[in-house]
């Protein structure tokens, strides 16, 4: 087995970290995502930072999308395609990292986004 380089492993590789596929597919022809509703999902970004709260943003998110319904997409997939512009800096490097973990279960992957940035040690200290 060949050894890689250090170039190997210090390039930026081009590669695009989609999100998996839902568990529920798309059943619709074609689809939009308008450039006004991505828009508005990236006003309400989270940025990962201290006194960022997940679990708002995570309810904003929904609430949002939840606003948004495409024939033949589920309000899961729909969320999948639309939870990466809702991020920025270190959430968004956070959901580059995890995605793949979770194979597509958007229940896990709410679970791990609230623990990353809002520790148990947070929850303890409310206490």
């Amino acid at each position: 087995m060949e050894q890689p380089t250090i170039s190997d492993m210090t390039a930026p590789k081009a590669m695009f970290a989609a999100p998996p596929k839902s568990a529920k597919p798309i059943t619709a022809l074609s689809y939009e995502l308008r450039p006004a509703f991505i828009a508005m999902v990236r006003e309400q970004s989270f940025l990962g930072l201290e006194y960022d709260n997940p679990y708002h943003h995570l309810r904003e998110f929904e609430q949002l999308s939840a606003c948004l319904t495409i024939a033949g997409m589920s309000q899961e997939t729909l969320r999948w395609k639309l939870f990466p512009f809702s991020l920025s800096e270190r959430a968004k490097q956070w959901y580059a990292q995890n995605v793949g973990k979770v194979a597509g279960d958007w229940e896990d992957l709410q679970k791990r986004f609230c623990l990353a940035f809002y520790p148990l040690s947070q929850i303890a200290a409310l206490r």
